[in-house]
């Protein structure tokens, strides 16, 4: 009987350490930022599949380049007849305040409970804003106006929106009846599935190269860089010489110039207060 209530004790520690580890990597991957947004897209991409496949042309997770070779990710993509519904998903939580124009939105987090909590704060880069340079960049490669693109921001996280938004932002359960709410037509069956076709020739053609690099290429794009007086005139490149051009660095939207030849060049130098 010994052997046996040992046996059914090491069987207890082994399921008990089997348990352990699970908690810490799915608690570990839950707490990274590709995981949390992964989560959100599969949220969203759940929902989208409630819309007629007939009419509505679902793309997930598009990964295209810009006519200067610079790879931009886009969440979701849906082509029907009344227009291409480009979706830029975010999932956070907390309170979100932002306004239409404005460069950067603020998430308020609590923290802690009873007398220890406290208030967190984050700025992000205008999703709207952010949506609409993936919109160029559609418009640009598949050789189609802007004005045939919906701009669509959705929270599929806990996050509580508290300022007034445009229709256009929205909860993750408001998705599909937002974009079931356009019924005039603007685009003919045989264009809505060729552009459907195009957009998937546009994302073949990104090397998986290019895709893997992709979070890199983020990373470089948005790096702390060295720094140059916001009154000064704007700089050649410090690494090959060539002409440079302003930009925004993702993480906290700080202005800052980049080498035109990026990604072939990654020179870049911030913009500071004199």
């Amino acid at each position: 009987m010994e052997w046996i209530w040992l046996g059914m004790t090491a069987v207890c520690i082994i399921i008990i350490i089997a348990v352990l580890f699970h908690i810490v990597i799915h608690g570990f991957r839950s707490a990274t930022p590709t995981y949390i947004g992964d989560v959100g897209e599969a949220r969203v991409s759940k929902r989208l599949r409630k819309l007629n496949e007939d009419e509505y042309k679902v793309l997930n997770n598009i990964i295209v380049m810009d006519s200067e070779d610079v790879t931009t990710q886009i969440d979701h993509i849906v082509v029907s007849t009344y227009g291409i519904f480009v979706i830029e998903t975010k999932c956070y939580k907390g309170w979100i305040f932002g306004a239409e124009k404005s460069r950067v939105w603020t998430q308020s987090l609590c923290c802690g409970r009873g007398w220890r909590s406290s208030t967190e704060k984050h700025t992000f880069q205008n999703p709207i804003r952010q949506n609409w340079r993936h919109i160029c960049v559609l418009s640009e490669q598949l050789k189609i106006p802007c004005r045939y693109f919906h701009n669509v921001v959705v929270f599929a996280g806990e996050a509580e929106l508290k300022t007034e938004l445009p229709e256009n932002v929205m909860h993750v359960e408001d998705v599909v009846p937002y974009i079931r709410s356009f019924t005039v037509p603007m685009i003919s069956e045989e264009n809505r599935d060729q552009l459907t076709l195009n957009v998937l020739e546009l994302a073949v053609s990104v090397s998986n190269e290019r895709i893997a690099n992709h979070g890199d290429m983020l990373h470089e794009l948005h790096a702390e860089p060295r720094s140059v007086q916001a009154n000064a005139s704007v700089p050649s490149c410090p690494k090959c010489g060539a002409l440079m051009r302003l930009r925004y660095r993702y993480k906290d939207d700080a202005p800052f110039i980049g080498c035109s030849r990026y990604p072939n060049c990654k020179g870049i130098v911030n913009i500071v207060s004199a």
